[in-house]
């Protein structure tokens, strides 16, 4: 006769997964908060003489997870804009192996000849990502700690 369990793995498991998955979609959302935001910033901030409106409506997010696409923003920009940053971003991706990715781009092709000309087109975003992403992620990540501890008496 030995000690017999009063509760099964999934006991166990069940509580734990559901958390996980809890706090990876709060940081998903994050993430999007994050992309607008950044996005909107990039669009509000730029200095360049839009003609045809592509390379603004090219500003745009995505988020990703482990290499593929699970959102991205202006599905409903005119123009050539929101194909060009769907095409960046994809081209992104492919390169990102970490579980969860936030991409920020703008993807008409002369982004980069427009910026280096001394015009704003994605770099305040950028800018602004170095001051706010680490604060944001250290917010949920505290979040995430404290309500562990709560659920499973750490």
């Amino acid at each position: 006769m030995g000690i017999e369990a009063m509760f099964t793995k999934g006991d166990i498991i069940n509580p734990v997964a559901e958390f996980q998955r809890r706090v990876e979609e709060a940081f998903v959302m994050l993430l999007q908060w994050l992309g607008e935001k950044l996005a909107a910033y990039a669009k509000a901030q730029h200095n360049y003489t839009d003609r045809s409106g592509n390379l603004t409506n090219s500003i745009g997010y995505a988020i990703t997870k482990r290499s593929s696409i699970i959102y991205y923003s202006g599905k409903d920009q005119p123009g050539e804009g929101a194909k060009a940053m769907l095409e960046a971003a994809m081209t992104f991706a492919s390169q990102l192996k970490e579980s969860y990715s936030l991409i920020v781009v703008a993807g008409m092709d002369y982004a980069a000849y427009v910026e280096s000309k001394g015009y704003n087109v994605i770099l305040p975003a950028e800018l602004l990502a170095k001051r706010i992403v680490p604060t944001e992620i250290n917010k949920l990540v505290s979040k995430a700690n404290k309500k562990a501890k709560e659920l499973f008496d750490l």
